[in-house]
This record gives structure tokens, sequence and C-alpha cells, in this order.
């Protein structure tokens, strides 16, 4: 609402951290080509973050009044509203509408018109906005809110990038029957994504599963239905996470998966997803499964070996609980 304080994005500035698997030169290069496809005379990409919406990169025009590190909290600016909705915003007249009565943007800077997308982490959340704004009103065709809507995903993808490069695949780090990483691949790679996450002041939840009665299914069917399982199970964890996200087997019929996630609720909707995916399977004898998990807060720095023992606590409760 206008005049309200808002709280702070949790998230750490990205200009304030050393990243060089994005390429910057690329976005500012985005950034020009969208402020001359637009005609307009200033063109963003911003971070909703602790200082609130900061401009990462900005047009190189005359125009432009915003440049690299420009933030703002409290006013009630356009962007804003597209990171609270995680949706599109398009003002063609900010005078028609008295919401923007109080945004600087406008009564300061005469910028009356704005497209703004939502630029997203590889977890979903919102890591800030691509935009456009104008000193005239304006009535963008289809074609180019579509073409901003590409370049967009351009961004999107450097962010997913800057996840990847932490996560390199190597067959030393494979369990070679579930194809997902073995105990040594997620014990180093879990080192560089607390790393990045503490860097980027985002949450971790680590959550561990153990197969119900699986010796009892290896015992009575085989080994090769057995490992049916495994691999199914496997395979579903990884159809369930996302491209930023850990995915190992720990041994035996234990695997884990590393998650970023906004709040624990996140544990509710991947257990409740896993249980979906897996009755589509319709495999017998049916996969079941216990679990816990364990938080790691941004500014925490556990040991493997600890987080472990809370999940597995947890995971054993439920176990019990079962029984």
């Amino acid at each position: 609402m206008p005049g309200k304080t808002l709280p702070p994005y949790p998230y750490s500035s990205i200009l304030n951290l050393e990243i060089e698997e994005i390429d910057w030169q690329r976005w500012q290069r985005l950034v020009n080509t969208v402020a001359d496809m637009f005609n307009a005379p200033a063109t963003f990409i911003n971070q909703a973050n602790l200082k609130g919406i900061e401009v990462i990169i900005a047009s190189e025009k005359p125009e432009t009044h915003y440049h690299p590190g420009s933030s703002n909290l409290n006013s009630n600016i356009y962007c804003h509203q597209v990171v609270k909705n995680h949706s599109k915003l398009y003002v063609r007249d900010a005078k028609l509408d008295p919401q923007w009565s109080d945004n600087p943007e406008y009564t300061e800077d005469n910028y009356v018109s704005y497209l703004g997308l939502p630029i997203s982490w590889p977890d979903g959340s919102v890591f800030g906005t691509l935009c456009v704004l104008d000193t005239k009103v304006t009535n963008y065709p289809q074609t180019y809110i579509n073409a901003l809507g590409v370049i967009k995903e351009v961004v999107d993808s450097d962010l997913r990038h800057l996840y990847k490069e932490n996560q390199l695949l190597t067959l030393s780090y494979t369990d070679p029957l579930t194809q997902v990483f073995n105990r040594r691949g997620f014990s180093d790679l879990l080192r560089s994504t607390q790393e990045l996450a503490h860097r980027l002041n985002r949450k971790l939840i680590l959550l561990y599963f153990d197969l119900d009665e699986f010796k009892h299914a290896n015992d009575t069917f085989g080994h090769d239905i057995g490992d049916i399982m495994l691999k199914t199970f496997a395979k579903t964890l990884k159809k369930n996470s996302r491209s930023c996200d850990l995915v190992a087997r720990w041994g035996g019929d234990e695997f884990i998966v590393l998650i970023h996630a906004e709040s624990e609720s996140c544990v509710n909707l991947f257990t409740n997803r896993m249980n979906d995916l897996l009755t589509e399977q319709n495999l017998q004898p049916e996969i079941k499964y216990s679990y816990g998990y364990a938080v790691i807060n941004p500014d925490e720095k556990m040991e493997l070996e600890d987080l472990l023992k809370i999940a597995d606590d947890y995971m054993y409760q439920n176990k019990l609980n079962k029984k």
C-alpha cells in the first residue's frame, strides 16, 4: 500500500558478491537491446534484496535516471508489485491510476509507463524484475511483450547456470545403479552449495529418505525387483527436484535431497508430489518410504554429520509413528 514500510527481501545483493558465472556484459547488451527495441529511456534488471529493489544493470542512455547500485525499499515503486505478485505488470499511463500517485518514479522522474516481468531463481522464488519505463504513454504490441519474455528467460537461464556451475557432475560423483550423486559427490557439492546459499542469504533444507520394508521386498521378490525399486525412487526424486537441488543415494535404500526453500512448508509440498508421482508408477511391490529433514539457515555452518543426525532422528520417529 502507498506509504507503507515494506519488509526487506531476504537475499543479499548480487552486486556485493564475486560471481564469475554470470556474464555481466551479456546482461548489459540485453538491457541496451530492450531499450532500443522499445525506444524507451530506461530499462533495468533489478534484484529484490535486503536493500529493497536494487538496480543491477541499467540501460546506457542519458535519460536513464537510475544506475547500478541504486535501491529503494519503502517507496511505492512499480517493481515492488511485480515481485509481490510474481507476475507481469503493465502500466500504460500512471496518471489514470491513483495507486501510483506517490510513486517517485512517476511523480519525480515522470516515468508514466511501466512494463515489468519477474525474474526467477531456479527454485521458483522471485529474483527481481526485467522492466521498461517510459516518460510517454505507451501501448506496446503483444509481439514486443512476448519478445521481452524471451529475454527474461535468458536471464532466468543464467541464474540456473549459477547453480549448475557449483554442481559439476563427474563419473566419480555418480551412483552407477541409480545415476544420481553418490555419497562422495553429495558431500563435496554440499560444501559449495552451502557457501553459495550463505553468500546469497538463502535457506536450504536437507531431506533424508529411507524405503520402508525394502529388505523384505528384496528377499521376497529378488534383487532385480529391488534394483528396479531403487532406480524408480531415484528417478522420481530427480523428477520432483529442480535443477538447483542435489539428489543422492546415500547407501542401500537411503537417499538424501538438498533443496533450496523459502520455508519448511516446502517439505510437505515435496513429499506430497513424491507420493503422487510414485502412485502414478503403479509399481508392484508398492514403494513406500519414511523421511526426515534438517533446515540449514544461511547464517549457519553445520557439518553434514550433524545435519544427517537431525534428519535421521526425525525420520526414525516418522517410521515409528507408522508402526
